[in-house]
């Protein structure tokens, strides 16, 4: 029994050998449709942290406005307390606005948390100087107003409100080409000083990180009488949107190569098995049956699928990695179950293909064969 193992497996191993041109071909037909299959599933498989990371770093996906607008303005430590709980919430940012004399005329001012301005609004650029960091002594001002009041970077603006007066030094001249360009924007300690409102913001917004459906979910999870949480639904649909044109592609892409993989495995196979057509006569008119014939070449075909698709898989993570670092500027995480999955959709689509060759070479007239 041992020894009609040991007999069958060297039978294979020559057989492959035998024709090692012919299986090469197969094996790297194998080899590179499960690298693709592997890199596409692993890519797909992570693409929805990667497209709602990068779709976020475009700004913020909720608003938080106060329930009563006649009241107008939001408690910042209730506001704190929520944020807290948020799970998944990346970055926020608090605004008080107030209309205050500029000592040339009057203007709209904004304070702001500028730890994390550049966090929540990306697109604001500098048309000169530098963005603040910190403190209440620095500004940034909208690049229209400067051009109303004559302000450029270094100077210094009196900020009159209240009957008392605030100096501060403007850092840079920024624009976005919306409303910020006509604003004064100051540190929110120090609007809150100016106007009279220290510790209430007039709103604010955040960014959570995930889809449309889970940031409801999150924001369904908080109660306030006071605060109003309101997803931007232009923003987090879009990303649903982009997630299933972007997989629906991968998968026509995937389905088109593991075909043109298949069609190269189906030709090299029949003509291996074809160039082979009178050993397989021969074998059977020494009594071998048509299934055990049938088990060898399986066998065969089996040994050079399984291994190409395995080390297909394997390269096919490292295909994804590189391909994630370029398009996403980071890797993948590594899955088990993405591998698994690839080795076995290349194997089906391999052995699907190997289906008609060796039908074929199985059906020959044993005794035409022997004749020629």
């Amino acid at each position: 029994m041992v020894e009609n193992k040991i007999f069958f497996i060297k039978a294979v191993l020559k057989s492959i050998l035998s024709s090692k041109s012919a299986s090469l071909v197969m094996f790297a037909s194998i080899l590179f449709g499960a690298a693709i299959s592997s890199a596409f599933i692993n890519l797909y498989t992570d693409i929805d942290k990667k497209v709602s990371s990068e779709l976020n770093s475009y700004g913020a996906n909720v608003v938080i406005s106060p329930v009563n607008l006649e009241n107008g303005y939001i408690n910042e430590n209730e506001l704190d307390q929520i944020l807290s709980k948020v799970k998944n919430l990346k970055a926020s940012n608090k605004y008080l606005f107030g209309v205050a004399n500029l000592g040339v005329s009057n203007a709209v001012v904004m304070g702001v948390e500028f730890a994390n301005l550049k966090k929540i609004m990306p697109y604001l650029d500098l048309k000169s100087g530098e963005f603040v960091t910190g403190g209440d002594k620095f500004a940034l001002i909208g690049v229209e107003l400067a051009k109303q009041i004559g302000a450029k970077t270094g100077d210094i603006i009196e900020i009159l409100a209240n009957n008392e007066v605030h100096k501060v030094r403007i850092k840079g001249v920024v624009y976005d080409g919306q409303k910020e360009d006509n604003l004064l924007i100051i540190s929110l300690s120090l609007a809150g000083e100016i106007f009279g409102k220290s510790g209430l913001i007039s709103y604010a917004n955040a960014i959570i990180n995930g889809d449309h459906e889970s940031i409801l979910d999150e924001l369904n999870l908080i109660n306030s009488k006071d605060i109003k949480f309101e997803i931007i639904g232009k923003i987090s649909k879009a990303q649903g949107v982009i997630l299933d044109k972007i997989k629906l592609l991968m998968l026509l892409i995937g389905l088109t190569i593991l075909l043109i993989t298949s069609v190269g495995i189906n030709t090299t196979l029949s003509s291996i098995l074809f160039s082979r057509i009178k050993e397989f006569a021969l074998i059977r008119s020494l009594g071998a049956s048509k299934q055990s014939l049938l088990k060898l070449i399986l066998s065969e075909v089996f040994v050079v699928c399984v291994s190409g698709a395995i080390l297909g898989a394997l390269f096919g993570y490292i295909l994804a990695i590189f391909l994630g670092h370029i398009i996403f500027f980071s890797g993948v995480d590594f899955s088990i179950y993405s591998l698994v999955l690839a080795v076995i959709i290349s194997l089906v689509f391999a052995l699907g293909a190997s289906f008609y060759p060796i039908k074929k070479s199985l059906n020959q007239n044993i005794a035409n064969l022997l004749r020629e």
